[in-house]
């Protein structure tokens, strides 16, 4: 999947999971959930500039959105475990074990929105950590 899914996910999880270290763990591996579900990558087949950008600052807006809901800075440590595998030299070593699964649009860009509408939606609905 494309940058937003996986930070947004990755932030929920770090909303709503409890434990700091099961939030880290359950946030990297939603990468590779995510990546098993047939979606279409934006970025990554062939598309720069316009399309990365939207990507990129998207995803920040909606995991910023669910770390000032929540009041705590854990939701970015987990947004960033959830994208740590597409970071160059691990993506490529990555991908041979986990395999993506493509699916050409609309199909594949209304799973996107799917995963990202959902994983927001979880994420603000997380009660305001004191902790």
């Amino acid at each position: 999947m494309d940058l937003t899914p996986h930070l947004v996910t990755g932030a929920a999880i770090g909303a709503r999971v409890r434990v700091p270290m099961t939030a880290l763990m359950v946030a990297w591996a939603s990468h590779f959930v995510l990546d098993a579900i047939p979606h279409y990558d934006f970025v990554w087949i062939g598309s720069h500039g316009l399309f990365e950008a939207i990507d990129i600052g998207l995803g920040v807006l909606l995991t910023g959105l669910i770390i000032w809901k929540v009041r705590h800075w854990w939701p970015l440590a987990c947004a960033l475990a959830a994208v740590l595998s597409d970071a160059p030299g691990l993506k490529e070593r990555w991908d041979t074990i986990f395999p993506h699964y493509q699916w050409a649009p609309p199909g594949g860009i209304a799973v996107e929105i799917v995963v990202v509408g959902a994983a927001l939606l979880w994420g603000l609905g997380a009660p305001i950590r004191t902790k």
